[in-house]
């Protein structure tokens, strides 16, 4: 537990310190319904930092970081004056095209690249587990003092994201704060970015600020929403990745939509009268059986068209209740499917051991002549195909079964769950107001 706790409590730290200023930002940008701008200028400041990695600089220096904020800062240019530009094309469509463009230029850099691959996916999902305490110093140092500038310019950027209209007709220097908001913007994403990735920062920017959206059209009590499932994600997503040995940035992203999506799920229960309330879970309920209903019946037909393709509902059945399957089979093919299975395994088992001496020898202990390297490839080569003749003998044996199932199962499985659907929507038609 120390352990957990020593390893995970800077990336927390960092993880509440961009919740913090992302939620913020994502308001204005949900506001202004600029969506993208978040990636756009990530996959800016990322081009900066690939041109500085094909210079030769390592990706944490300062002067890869320069590079990305000199591109972020043109990019924040390019995007203050695309509000001008927007007519018939929306301003989206910019945004657009600048992340296009810029992830496109980021891919010819490193096509060619020593470790180009390597590159690529450290900008994008980061290395949150990695940080240190001066990681976590800078950050704090840093966009305390962007709130602070926000803080001072609250009045011109909370018209220019909520009251575009009047800014219009009372600022004559539109362009300016803009320009402003997004080089303070573009400066946050692009410390971000070099943290934690440009999908994580995609998803603290925007996230947190729509579940607060969601649930409130008041600045003070989304931003309070939008940091409490922040800090909720985050934690959830660290202790996920940290238990299941799971990268850290994909995790957190996952939780971070699985909250976005079980927030929008609960509004229409929470934010009602209980009248309302009971008449939306009586409706989720039918919405949920008329779905489990309709997945037996494609199951069922699934099964008795086409017995021999992949059926992901027996193959759960019978991961569970092994009986599903062996009941269809005689003593000796059940016999023969169960040597198949241990077989399978050990050789499986085999690989796995002679993968490890392998790379035990590699990075450990002392290098493998050329003559043993050739004899465990040739192990390895020879483990994989009594492998693969083992799972030939399974898929065999299922597909004796599936050939007896077709029959016991699908067509009465396909039968049931549609007088169910029918039932169902007989006794909804019931329900329904007569004219």
């Amino acid at each position: 537990m120390s352990d957990a706790l020593q390893l995970l409590t800077i990336p927390f730290l960092i993880a509440l310190v961009l919740t913090g200023i992302h939620t913020y930002l994502g308001i204005h940008v949900l506001t202004r319904n600029i969506i993208f701008v978040d990636l756009a200028l990530a996959q800016i400041s990322a081009l900066g930092a690939t041109v500085a990695f094909m210079l030769g600089y390592l990706p944490q220096s300062i002067a890869a970081y320069s590079y990305s904020l000199v591109f972020t800062i043109i990019g924040a240019v390019i995007l203050s004056f695309s509000r001008q530009w927007t007519g018939r094309v929306s301003q989206e469509t910019f945004i657009g095209v600048v992340y296009v463009v810029s992830a496109a230029a980021a891919f010819l850099l490193v096509d060619k690249a020593p470790q180009g691959a390597e590159h690529i996916k450290q900008i994008l999902v980061g290395s949150l587990l990695t940080t240190t305490e001066a990681d976590l110093f800078k950050v704090v140092l840093l966009y305390s003092a962007v709130g602070v500038f926000h803080w001072f310019a609250r009045k011109q950027f909370i018209q220019l994201s909520f009251q575009p209209e009047q800014a219009a007709q009372t600022n004559r220097r539109i362009w300016f704060w803009d320009f402003l908001f997004y080089v303070s913007f573009g400066v946050v994403v692009t410390s971000s970015v070099a943290i934690a990735g440009v999908l994580l920062v995609f998803c603290f920017l925007i996230i947190p600020a729509a579940i607060g959206t969601l649930y409130s059209t008041s600045i003070l009590v989304t931003l309070l929403i939008g940091w409490t499932m922040g800090t909720l994600a985050s934690t959830i997503g660290l202790g996920v990745s940290y238990v299941w040995d799971l990268p850290t940035g994909a995790t957190i992203v996952c939780v971070f939509g699985a909250a976005l999506a079980l927030a929008a799920l609960l509004k229409p229960v929470i934010l009602t009268s209980p009248e309302q309330r009971r008449t939306v879970i009586a409706k989720a309920l039918a919405g949920v059986r008329t779905g489990g209903f309709t997945v037996l019946l494609l199951s069922g037909c699934w099964l008795t068209i086409n017995p021999h393709a992949d059926q992901p509902l027996l193959n759960l059945m019978e991961t569970y209740q092994p009986a599903v399957r062996s009941v269809f089979l005689s003593d000796e093919e059940q016999r023969l499917l169960d040597q198949a299975i241990n077989g399978a395994d050990r050789l499986r088992s085999e690989i796995n051991h002679l993968d490890s001496m392998e790379q035990t020898s590699r990075w450990q202990g002392e290098e493998m002549t050329g003559d043993d390297l050739r004899r465990v490839t040739g192990y390895t080569l020879t483990f994989q195909e009594m492998e693969k003749g083992e799972q030939f003998v399974q898929q065999t044996m299922r597909y004796k079964a599936r050939d007896r199932q077709r029959w016991v199962i699908g067509i009465p499985l396909a039968l049931f769950s549609l007088g169910c659907l029918l039932l169902q929507a007989s006794a909804s038609e019931a329900f329904l107001p007569r004219n």
